[in-house]
């Protein structure tokens, strides 16, 4: 049995030291959480203004290689390049560190509501996020080491091997399955027992079970076995089917890539990370398009860095093509609008992707087991427990849903037995409004009720992100444009009529299962699909896996890098991060950008 440093610490020092390791943590969650529901997520830079209004420009030096930052991918570029020992690096990271709360699984909701989140919404948006306020949908972004590692449901789900072969197949070369998957393995320590060859064991980052099981899990897996859905090793050979969660946990904390990859690097004498330090600009030569630097703000100073070698983009779907923009790659006519004189006239910021999520509520007999946080957080110490699992989500699906012979799953499920959690909380990270609070959140029984959260994989319509003003004080415009195309109205309805069909087999009839319904789109007949989509086009909500707003492909035309992440007409300059996926990940993008 694994032993968490937290239960080694009392083992060795005692009942003391223990009651006192558990006093912080309780203490720590109790004030996070009330932290949490007050607090206002900024709305745009503010915090850099006095450095970026700065007049006066402070040189930095030289560095081989500047990478912008830290988050899942940046970290993993910087701990890879620093083992080259002749190689100079400079790590530019705009939040701060990790703490010991963003490390508790179960707290991932309220991570959402601190100084580790940038704080994006959408747009009003025109055929989604309909019951949120203003029509905005909630985008959290990692703001710290670790990006939006650090602050993410942790389910570790690649997308199917065989996926990336369509990558591929638009001209992109090396990123066929075969190519991709020695880089899964080689960054990964699966504590899984999976298919052979399918996962490695000597990377940094480490993937295990949360334990224990719920007591409702079986009914999942039973459930699904009952509609001929198989249990099946999701990152493996074949990705349809249910099991349990794989998460980038170790020992039931979080593990972020700023902890798995970056936390040993720091100490190597060739790499140089500066946290609370905003890229505003990349440098480029506009006659010659070479890449000279990038310009930054920390302490409230403007700093300029010269690159000698390359400077590598990974600042995350949203914060990479509002950077470029402001540097002068991105549409022409846009850019001009913006009065940014044009270096590259490429589609930045368009092909914005993102997983729309519904949340069916399924009411049950069972009730949770009373508990108290002194218990939980001893747990938790130990490895164990509900603090390890987000949104207590135990098994995942990936079903057929319509039983056509698909490549890849249209459709993922998560289940989530009941999980005691403040209602607010909820309502907050979903930026529902007062009917859809009042009505239904608000009636959900966390002690009692099961969550099957339902995501569409293959959307059709994409959004787009643009620039509000030439200053990087200002957050970006966010378009998700979800369920623009009718088609991925019509994907999401099977997967409702999948999860509902799961709710009536005799493993759920066992829990006298019945939907806890959304009061609204009352005009509808309930068993109606012009119901469902109502309900769809009003609860729900983004996914938080934006992607694909630098795209990587051959034609500069539609693409913005090339099969090496060069930027397209660009030198000493490339993309590192989802920004480049070209197509929707049948999966999570946490995952997939890691390679």
């Amino acid at each position: 049995m694994m032993v968490s440093l937290g239960a080694t610490l009392c083992l060795v020092l005692g009942v003391v030291s223990c009651s006192i390791t558990t006093n912080y943590y309780q203490e720590l969650i109790n004030q996070e959480t009330k932290k949490a529901l007050s607090y206002d997520l900024p709305t745009n830079n503010e915090e850099f203004k006095e450095g970026v209004e700065a007049q006066t420009i402070v040189e930095y030096g030289d560095y081989d290689v500047v990478i912008v930052g830290a988050g899942s991918v940046g970290c993993v570029l910087a701990t890879r390049l620093s083992e080259i020992e002749n190689l100079s690096i400079l790590l530019l990271e705009a939040g701060g560190e990790e703490n010991d709360f963003s490390q508790i699984p179960a707290m991932f909701l309220y991570h959402q509501f601190s100084d580790i989140n940038w704080g994006y919404y959408t747009t009003p948006q025109k055929y989604s996020c309909l019951g949120t306020n203003n029509r905005q949908c909630i985008i959290p972004r990692g703001k710290v080491i670790g990006g939006s590692s650090a602050i993410n449901a942790l389910i570790y789900a690649r997308g199917g091997c065989k996926y990336y072969d369509k990558w591929a197949a638009l001209g992109n070369r090396g990123w066929f399955c075969k190519d991709v998957l020695p880089y899964f393995k080689k960054s990964e320590n699966s504590q899984i027992h999976g298919d052979e060859g399918y996962h490695g064991k000597k990377g940094f980052w480490n993937v295990e079970y949360s334990l224990p099981s719920s007591t409702l899990f079986n009914n999942y897996i039973n459930g699904g076995l009952q509609i001929n859905q198989r249990v099946v090793d999701y990152n493996g050979v074949n990705q349809f089917g249910a099991a349990k969660v794989q998460s980038s946990i170790k020992r039931g904390k979080r593990q972020s890539l700023g902890t798995a990859f970056l936390a040993n690097a720091r100490k190597r004498s060739n790499l140089k990370v500066v946290t609370k330090a905003l890229v505003t600009k990349i440098i480029i030569d506009q006659q010659s398009r070479v890449t000279k630097g990038v310009e930054f703000v920390t302490n409230n100073q403007k700093f300029h860095v010269r690159a000698k070698k390359e400077v590598l983009v990974s600042a995350g779907a949203i914060n990479t093509p509002q950077l470029l923009m402001l540097s002068g790659i991105g549409p022409k006519t846009h850019l001009k609008d913006m009065k940014i004189p044009v270096i590259a006239d490429l589609p930045v910021g368009e092909n914005l992707i993102e997983h729309p999520l519904f949340n069916v509520v399924v009411r049950t007999n069972y009730t949770l087991p009373d508990t108290n946080m002194s218990d939980l957080v001893e747990l938790y110490l130990q490895g164990f427990g509900p603090l390890t699992k987000a949104l207590g989500v135990d098994g995942i699906g990936f079903p057929n849903t319509d039983n056509r012979r698909q490549e890849t799953p249209s459709i993922e499920l998560h289940f989530s037995p009941p999980f005691d959690i403040d209602r607010t909380i909820f309502q907050r990270a979903m930026n529902f409004n007062t009917t859809i609070g009042d009505t239904f959140i608000n009636k959900i029984n966390p002690k009692s009720d099961l969550n099957i959260f339902v995501i569409l994989l293959n959307e059709k319509s994409r959004g787009r992100i643009w620039l509000k003003s030439n200053s990087p004080i200002d957050f970006p415009n966010i378009d998700l444009n979800m369920f623009e195309k009718q088609e991925d109205v019509d994907s999401l309805i099977e997967g409702l009529r999948y999860a509902f069909n799961l709710t009536k087999t005799e493993a759920f009839e066992k829990l006298n299962a019945t939907l806890l319904e959304v009061p609204i789109c009352t005009n509808f007949d309930k068993d109606s699909n012009g119901y469902l989509e109502c309900l769809i086009r009003n609860v729900a909500v983004s996914m938080y896996h934006p992607c694909g707003t630098a795209a990587m492909g051959p034609d500069r035309e539609k693409f913005v890098v090339d099969d090496t992440l060069r930027v397209h007409g660009i030198k000493n300059l490339r993309v590192v991060d989802a920004s480049v996926f070209p197509l929707p990940v049948p999966g999570h993008t946490n995952a997939a950008a890691v390679i």
